[in-house]
């Protein structure tokens, strides 16, 4: 009758299945957030790169071009297109502006939304008004996201297989008042790259590590269980 009782103080494989499963949730948990940050980190930092750009354009390059474009802030004043004379001209200096830089495309955006300017000439008179990142920038908040090209139109011609984040920025005047929106396209093929390897890094350095604490957490539970059952014996011999 002992041995029928001491066969029923079994090893809580459950409890085990519970705490694997906890760590399988937790490795997903912390791979995915740590995989997001480092995005995060290449975006926020290209973003303000590239609102950099934009500004010293304004500072210094816009002057030179503010006939061109005409940008205001009143909907109805802007120039809707560009003659052909004025596209060139405004081409012309933006690629010298951008040379030797790791962007790869800009457009300008009126305050409507409309196209005026953009490195893929075939892309002129497109509207935006509808899209997120410009519906956000022209509010005063700049937009990016990250985007993988399989073939990319960019300043100096086609290129394959980039990793470009995509930004948004205001075109503020002297005075703050938003005037237009930059559309920039930046190279991060590298820091993705070493992102993603980092992340397998990490991935390799944590699953160890979870490894070892699922065996902590099993062997407790089996010298646990062990002590339970050697309780148990003695109550059964002291009867």
């Amino acid at each position: 009758m002992a041995t029928q009782k001491l066969k029923k103080a079994r090893f809580p494989y459950i409890f085990l299945l519970i705490s694997l499963l906890l760590m399988i949730g937790v490795y997903i948990l912390l791979t995915k957030t740590m995989e997001q940050s480092l995005y995060t980190a290449v975006i926020k930092a290209t973003q303000a790169g590239n609102t950099t750009i934009t500004k010293v354009f304004i500072n210094e390059v816009y002057p030179q071009l503010h006939q061109d474009l005409a940008l205001t802030d009143y909907e109805p004043d802007t120039k809707q297109a560009l003659t052909q004379v004025e596209l060139d001209r405004v081409d012309r200096r933006v690629r010298q502006f951008m040379f030797g830089t790791d962007v790869l495309k800009a457009k300008i955006y009126n305050i409507s939304g409309i196209t005026l300017y953009s490195s893929d000439l075939s892309q002129v008179g497109e509207s935006k008004q509808g899209n997120k990142g410009f519906s956000s920038a022209v509010q005063g908040i700049p937009a990016s996201q990250v985007t993988y090209r399989g073939q990319f139109s960019s300043l100096d011609g086609e290129v394959f297989d980039r990793d470009l984040v995509a930004s948004y920025i205001p075109i503020r005047d002297h005075q703050g008042g938003i005037i237009g929106v930059a559309e920039l396209y930046t190279d991060r093929s590298s820091e993705m790259k070493e992102t993603k390897s980092l992340v397998v890094e990490l991935k390799s350095q944590l699953l160890p590590s979870l490894a070892i604490i699922l065996l902590l957490v099993a062997v407790i539970i089996w010298r646990f269980t062990s002590y339970i059952t050697q309780l148990r014996l003695e109550m059964i011999e002291r009867e």
